[in-house]
């Protein structure tokens, strides 16, 4: 009876330790609360928010000129089979949105099949007149970042009973699709191999804070 008490009360004392252990300030919490992080907003996609994309004649004269505007990301895309375009007419809108009566012509670009295996959607607040609310948004993906190592940080910088902390580190690349590697569509997205070059090597900061259960993102919620 007595070794039973005691094996429970070495039981209790190490699940003490472990749940407190959370808040230290370590490299395995720190790392828990940026894969957390990266685990809801690691994904790297091309910024291209609302499908079908509809080009001017105004937005198609600038193709060639400025390659990284719409037309010439639609024209790289379609080049990879992402995207395929074609002819439409819209309608024309006021100041308030509501149809005019009058139409005019665009170049309308959506996904193809090939395109739909990358596109995720997520769910974002959106900010309006009207207040803030939840929408569904839809984007082109090409990989995740994932956690390589936790190289340092500063602090925990202490504030009555609140804390954060600095954390610097090195990200990987999960599912890198093989189109993001091509020079046509890394010339109309730039920051792509920006992004593919810096993985392992650039140091990447987030600033953390101590919660109830344990450091997480700040802002993150």
């Amino acid at each position: 009876m007595k070794k039973r008490l005691i094996g429970s009360a070495i039981a209790s004392s190490l699940l003490l330790i472990a749940c407190g252990n959370k808040q230290d300030a370590n490299e395995t919490n720190f790392s828990a609360a940026i894969i957390q992080h990266l685990d809801k907003e690691g994904g790297l996609c091309l910024r291209l928010n609302k499908w079908p994309v509809d080009l001017t004649e105004m937005d198609l004269r600038f193709q060639k000129t400025i390659p990284t505007a719409t037309a010439g990301q639609m024209d790289a895309l379609g080049t990879i089979g992402l995207v395929s375009g074609a002819d439409a007419e819209v309608d024309q809108m006021d100041m308030f949105g509501k149809p005019t009566g009058h139409k005019f012509k665009v170049k309308r670009y959506d996904l193809t099949g090939e395109g739909k295996k990358f596109y995720r959607e997520k769910e974002v607040d959106q900010t309006g007149m009207g207040g803030s609310k939840k929408v569904i948004q839809g984007d082109i993906c090409y990989g995740k970042k994932l956690l390589d190592t936790v190289v340092k940080w500063e602090g925990p910088m202490k504030f009555g009973d609140y804390q954060e902390a600095n954390v610097k580190y090195l990200y990987k690349i999960d599912g890198l699709a093989d189109w993001a590697k091509k020079p046509e569509l890394q010339s109309a997205f730039p920051y792509i191999a920006q992004t593919i070059d810096a993985a392992g090597k650039n140091e990447q900061q987030l600033v953390v804070k101590l919660t109830s259960l344990g450091w997480e993102a700040k802002g993150l919620y």
